[in-house]
């Protein structure tokens, strides 16, 4: 036994978002000839998804005039200024939330992304599922744990919107006029998380934020206590530690979906960081079966002839694009 085991608390987290839910309201509404909304200003810090459940109606945002027909799922942010009116003769339906998604002091972090302001849904019939599992959690929430399935609802419904909407965050001057140092930081990160796969240039990662990059380094380094690309690799290795355990997937096609070019450099940081090869990693998670038939996978990586311990050409280029 060793003399000193590690604390559980030592091990990577699998997830520390940080984020906070907050929801104003999430239902059901109208149905009824006189239903109407005069003008109005949504609160700031909110989005409001009203999606068209049965007919249409006519809305004015901002002073611009929108018809919405069935089906449509509509965004507003915070501060728009609305009203809505409806063919008494067709009430409309629809399903509404309005919430926030906090995180660290951004109130909201949905604000930070280009949300359409109208979208025709593809599959209303799946858009009514989801939601209703979501109005099912909340009528449950004054049970034991209650609260926590209710979130979690919200969260999982938010997230399958956000993915078939693919909205990309605003751009760093955009996005974080006014913002503390660490929204800055946390935009970046965020920034980052999306474009793991990608070689990512510290320039462009620090424009992301609005900053110019020596800033940048410093700013991120505060707040974190790691140099950005020192954080960036961290993020690619944890990423690479799953999916050597999950996948079956080639070494070398993992640490390109991880966004390292060089399956050499990839496994010289992943045994300095876990203390073990891809492949001794994943014959302890996964058995010899599995380790076996990925090995057979990792054929296409190239054999190149390397003088003492330094990389290949490739690599050396590679290494000076994610270091």
């Amino acid at each position: 036994m060793a003399a000193n085991p590690p604390h559980h608390h030592d091990w990577p987290l699998l997830l520390d978002d940080g984020f906070s839910l907050q929801v104003h309201w999430f239902g059901r509404f109208a149905g009824y000839p006189k239903w109407r909304i005069d003008r109005v200003r949504l609160t700031p810090h909110m989005v409001t998804f009203f999606f068209a459940e049965k007919s249409g109606c006519r809305c004015e945002v901002n002073g611009a005039s929108l018809q919405i027909a069935e089906g449509d799922l509509l965004i507003l942010r915070g501060g728009d200024e609305f009203e809505f009116r409806h063919d008494r003769h067709h009430p409309l339906t629809s399903l509404s939330a309005c919430l926030s998604l906090g995180q660290g002091s951004e109130p909201n972090v949905l604000l930070q992304r280009h949300l359409p302001r109208k979208v025709r849904w593809g599959d209303p019939e799946g858009y009514r599922t989801e939601f209703e599992k979501v109005m099912a959690a909340f009528r449950e929430s004054g049970r034991p744990g209650g609260t926590l399935r209710a979130s979690g609802a919200v969260l999982q419904w938010l997230g399958g919107v956000l993915s078939r909407l693919e909205a990309p965050l605003l751009s760093g001057g955009e996005a974080m006029r006014g913002r503390s140092a660490l929204d800055h930081v946390l935009h970046a990160q965020r920034w980052a998380n999306e474009r793991l796969g990608e070689v990512i240039m510290l320039r462009d990662w620090a424009a992301s934020a609005g900053l110019q990059p020596v800033y940048f380094g410093r700013l991120f380094k505060a707040e974190t206590g790691q140099a950005p690309m020192q954080w960036l690799n961290e993020r690619r290795l944890q990423l690479a530690h799953r999916l050597l355990g999950q996948t079956a997937r080639s070494v070398g096609g993992i640490a390109a979906e991880c966004g390292f070019a060089c399956p050499f450099y990839f496994s010289r940081l992943f045994r300095k960081r876990f203390g073990r090869s891809p492949s001794e990693h994943r014959k302890r998670q996964n058995g010899p079966e599995l380790a076996s038939n990925s090995s057979a996978a990792e054929a296409w990586l190239p054999t190149v002839k390397r003088d003492d311990d330094s990389f290949p050409r490739p690599c050396r280029e590679a290494q000076n694009l994610i270091a």
